[in-house]
């Protein structure tokens, strides 16, 4: 899940929680067990997301703990270890 941006004059009217809701949900259907999110720490919570390292997982690079979030889909176990990146985001 990237991070969500809603022009300013559009802001605080639930666009950017809608299109959240939209696409956890179409990643249930899709069956996909869990989500991540390099986010800000104080957006994502509401839609579940706890930070990844309490599930074991974290990132290649260095990140505050609190933004590096992940939220289970399911009540399956979540895979432990380190997320990387394809080339093209540098990182």
């Amino acid at each position: 899940l990237a991070p969500v941006a809603v022009a300013p004059e559009h802001q605080r009217r639930g666009a950017g929680q809608a299109v959240v809701r939209a696409v956890l949900e179409a990643a249930r259907l899709a069956g996909e067990r869990l989500v991540l999110v390099l986010g800000h720490p104080e957006y994502y919570p509401r839609f579940g997301f706890v930070p990844a390292s309490r599930y074991g997982i974290r990132p290649s690079f260095d990140v505050p703990d609190e933004a590096m979030m992940a939220l289970r889909l399911d009540g399956g176990e979540v895979p432990a270890g380190t997320i990387t990146y394809p080339p093209a985001f540098g990182v």
